[in-house]
């Protein structure tokens, strides 16, 4: 059974502190879920439409798409387990 990737938005900003701790955790939960899960980082300072039609209202916020429709979304900080147990239970149609 051939399984479609699904995207996370990772929507942040620069000045964001919060952000710059969730961003590695991101980034080992990408590699390990790399047969699932692509991860596009929104700048939110750069992309205010795009964070606008998401309505992203504090950073960081993570969304998560799959066959165009957002499945899960969090803002905050996560820990690396928590955000791993949150997407593979959104992923597979377990939330």
């Amino acid at each position: 059974m051939s399984q479609q990737h699904a995207t996370l938005l990772q929507f942040f900003a620069n000045w964001c502190y919060p952000c710059k701790v969730l961003t590695p955790i991101v980034n080992t939960v990408e590699t390990k879920m790399s047969n699932q899960l692509h991860v596009s980082r929104i700048d939110i300072d750069q992309e205010e439409d795009l964070a606008s039609r998401f309505h992203i209202m504090a950073v960081p916020t993570l969304v998560l798409m799959k066959d165009n429709q957002e499945i899960w979304r969090h803002t905050g900080v996560l820990s690396e387990n928590d955000l791993k147990t949150a997407l593979g239970s959104a992923l597979s149609g377990k939330l």
